[in-house]
């Protein structure tokens, strides 16, 4: 079950009537039992693991709460945790890299016998691992800091199980949660708007954006040796585009079910792409909840509160490194997370230059710099993407080159793209965003019927009513025959 299917339309009006209509620790009992069901409908056993993983860290947090040996069990807590994520995540990869190392060194010269066909491990993904792990190691470690434990064992288990950021983020602090979760709480008619507000943003997003631009891009990454110049960047723009509107559209629909449910789960997006003025914003703006949790739980302590420039930017690296294999157990992702690094010390030292130089001062605050430095921003993201999208660091490669080095178009994606179903969607989201989103460089005051747009649909609630209506439409109207699948499901 994913929010853009017709079984979350059924499952989700079930469970709100059903939350609303209970109270106290019935009201939390179905939120958990829903939540084990809308994670088991994929595969019933993932919930086996989830409900292990919640077990032990509970145990875990209160043995380090009460007990002097805090360290050891904290030592517990992460290899339980990353073991989990290990072997279920990257044990393929890991096998795959020795099998292909050793053939490739006759097995590590003569030391072993290698077989003729590579041995395969049947080990499945579970939805959501990377999230699962990452907040359990939150809150190990916060405990380990000095932080209270969660003493109810319902409370933890839905703090872990909670569905609307169960696969796909955002990642939650627990302290803030568990904050909500005992809250009074009351059915009001702003949290229903802004949350279905959400909800049909996201789907349109989703279905009519991603899916749509998801055809262009298959089209273009399985043929990396028939690209032109111009397949190369509109193949890069339309992943860019589809990989943001997946993402943010799904984690958008997620934090809209949870307002609806009287909970506010922090924000995962803050216009990355049109307002990040350097390669630093941008990860202030992108994946919001992994890029504070990577800061605060590998970074800190890899650099220490007094860190020179050297030890900061080498944890730099290996944060990004860390990140990269985080999205996915390929070589390629790797380099991805790798070249982020570079690029982020790369600006920082810049940055440090620019506070050292007046006339860098005057150049850089001139009103010009803020869109020019944006769209370097776009293009340096644009074309490092190619480590993500591609199968391989080859195929990658290959289309970087094809991007720098001048070739005939041979697929035609202009044409694809300009045909294609979501041009018009696209147009329909641009304007949008320029009626009720304020992007920091854009002189929307100069616009003088912004505001008139704004108030007309903020007026009543039976217009915003029939506004959400005229989304969910649209967004049904533009859906393809075929749903592309969650792009961040794999991570």
């Amino acid at each position: 079950m994913i929010f853009s299917s017709l079984n979350f339309l059924l499952f989700f009006p079930i469970v709100f009537l059903a939350y609303w209509l209970s109270a106290g620790w019935l009201r939390k009992t179905i939120l958990l039992f829903a939540s084990y069901f809308f994670y088991m409908s994929w595969l019933p056993s993932y919930g086996l693991l989830l409900f292990f993983l919640t077990a032990a860290n509970y145990v875990i947090a209160l043995a380090i709460e009460k007990y002097k040996h805090k360290k050891a069990f904290l030592i517990l807590s992460l290899a339980v945790n990353l073991g989990s994520l290990a072997y279920f995540k990257y044990a393929n990869f890991l096998f795959q890299s020795f099998f292909e190392s050793a053939t490739a060194t006759n097995g590590y010269f003569g030391l072993i016998k290698v077989p003729q066909i590579q041995p395969v491990l049947d080990v499945v993904l579970p939805l959501g691992i990377s999230f699962f792990a990452f907040e359990f190691i939150h809150y190990t470690v916060d405990v380990r800091a000095g932080g209270k434990a969660i003493k109810n064992p319902l409370d933890f288990a839905l703090f872990a199980a909670f569905f609307p950021s169960q696969v796909s983020g955002p990642i939650k602090r627990y302290q803030q949660f568990n904050e909500q979760l005992n809250a009074p709480k009351k059915l009001n008619q702003l949290d229903i708007i802004e949350g279905l507000g959400l909800l049909m943003k996201g789907l349109f997003k989703k279905v009519a954006l991603a899916d749509n631009l998801a055809a262009i891009t298959s089209a273009g990454v399985y043929k990396v040796f028939d690209l032109g110049t111009v397949d190369a960047w509109i193949l890069m723009f339309a992943f860019l585009l589809q990989v943001y509107f997946d993402f943010s559209g799904y984690t958008d629909m997620g934090i809209g079910a949870a307002r609806m449910l009287g909970f506010h789960l922090p924000n995962n997006f803050d216009l990355p792409y049109v307002a990040s003025k350097n390669l630093i914003e941008f990860w202030q703006r992108w994946h919001i909840t992994l890029t504070t949790w990577l800061r605060d739980y590998v970074q800190t302590p890899l650099t220490g509160f007094r860190a020179s420039r050297l030890r900061f930017n080498i944890a730099t690296l290996i944060t990004m490194t860390a990140c990269g294999l985080w999205h996915g157990a390929a070589w390629h992702y790797v380099a991805w997370g790798f070249v982020h690094g570079v690029l982020l010390v790369l600006t920082r030292e810049y940055l440090q230059v620019v506070k050292g130089s007046q006339k860098l001062k005057k150049l850089h605050g001139k009103k010009w710099m803020i869109p020019l430095a944006c769209l370097c921003t776009f293009i340096t993201v644009h074309f490092t993407q190619s480590l993500f999208l591609a199968k391989s660091i080859d195929d990658a490669l290959i289309i970087m080159r094809s991007m720098v080095c001048y070739t005939p178009s041979a697929l035609g994606l202009a044409e694809m793209f300009w045909q294609s179903p979501v041009v018009v969607p696209l147009v329909l989201y641009t304007l949008w965003g320029l009626a009720f989103v304020e992007i920091p460089w854009l002189p929307l005051k100069n616009f003088k019927n912004v505001a008139l747009v704004k108030s007309f649909f903020a007026a009543t609630p039976a217009r915003q009513y029939a506004f959400l209506v005229c989304i969910f439409v649209a967004a049904i109207a533009f859906c393809p025959a075929s749903s592309s699948p969650f792009i961040y499901f794999q991570f």
